[in-house]
């Protein structure tokens, strides 16, 4: 699910889509920003470029799945899951980047 998730996201990037206030990730981006062509583009770059390093992250995962399911006999420890989680979190975190920083762009510091 994050696999398409962030291809999802990194689609909105490189359309140019995620400022958009009705399709993107744009209502928590102040006026000056979206009106700003520049800086436009340099966030969905950033949403783009984070999205998709997120996505190819989740390979490996998707992989290391398929060779978990080859095999239904297949036993996993609690450290493997412990270890899948956290890389999971991890990528989670790597695709949520580009959200929290347009939130910040929003508040005033």
């Amino acid at each position: 699910m994050i696999f398409l998730a962030c291809c999802y996201m990194a689609s909105k990037g490189y359309r140019g889509l995620a400022t958009s206030r009705s399709e993107g990730y744009g209502e928590d981006l102040p006026d000056h920003l979206l009106t700003d062509p520049n800086c436009r583009k340099k966030i969905n770059k950033m949403v783009f470029l984070w999205a998709s390093a997120a996505a190819v992250l989740c390979l490996p995962a998707i992989g290391y799945l398929a060779y978990i399911l080859a095999d239904p006999d297949r036993r996993l420890s609690t450290s493997v899951l412990v270890l899948l989680t956290v890389y999971g979190l991890a990528v989670a975190m790597i695709a949520g980047y580009p959200l929290e920083k347009i939130k910040s762009y929003g508040n005033p510091a």
